[in-house]
């Protein structure tokens, strides 16, 4: 008797362990994107938010998708694990004093695809008044599986100054999403 149970026992475990077949592919993928802040051409007040919209950014990650034996198509969530903002200031002789965060105040970042419409992504409410060259923003908890489905994005900025800015000031975008898609 106890024999018997102990097989049917080892043949329900056999049983589960067979259909636990791969259901989903999980993929964290790193976001890199550059553009920059045109602050020379704000002439807002202090008290105004300025809203710029970015260029396109491509969603190529079909490859990376595809090596895990998925598609665009069959994705089932993308979330926003983490985002920030690094100043590239490099290219300008006055970067120490100017290409930094701290003269802006507060800063919110959308997602946006026509069609889809624009949903907050991140932002950051009290950016402190020091010299800050990266910017990790709060995440909205937000499901990003109809923008990721697309050929391209845009990013759109709304942002209020601290004081007014003298330069452009460029960019990058550095992130990590969580992909999750069925196999095909």
């Amino acid at each position: 008797m106890k024999l018997s149970v102990f097989a049917i026992l080892i043949f329900f475990v056999s049983a589960c362990k067979k259909d636990k077949s791969p259901t989903e592919v999980v993929i964290e993928y790193p976001i890199y994107m550059a553009d920059q802040f045109e602050v020379a051409l704000d002439t807002v007040n202090l008290s105004e938010y300025i809203i710029r919209e970015s260029f396109a950014f491509p969603m190529d990650f079909e490859s990376e998708l595809a090596k895990q034996g998925a598609s665009k198509k069959s994705i089932k969530s993308a979330r926003l694990l983490f985002l920030k903002l690094q100043v590239l200031d490099y290219a300008y002789p006055d970067s120490v004093k100017y290409c930094n965060f701290k003269d802006l105040n507060e800063m919110y970042m959308d997602i946006k695809y026509d069609g889809i419409g624009q949903d907050l992504i991140a932002f950051k409410s009290f950016i402190p008044d020091t010299r800050t060259k990266i910017l990790n923003l709060d995440i909205a908890d937000i499901e990003l599986k109809n923008y990721f489905q697309q050929e391209s994005i845009k990013m759109v900025f709304k942002y209020k100054k601290r004081r007014q800015m003298h330069n452009i000031m460029p960019y990058i975008i550095i992130g990590r999403i969580k992909i999750v898609a069925d196999p095909i």
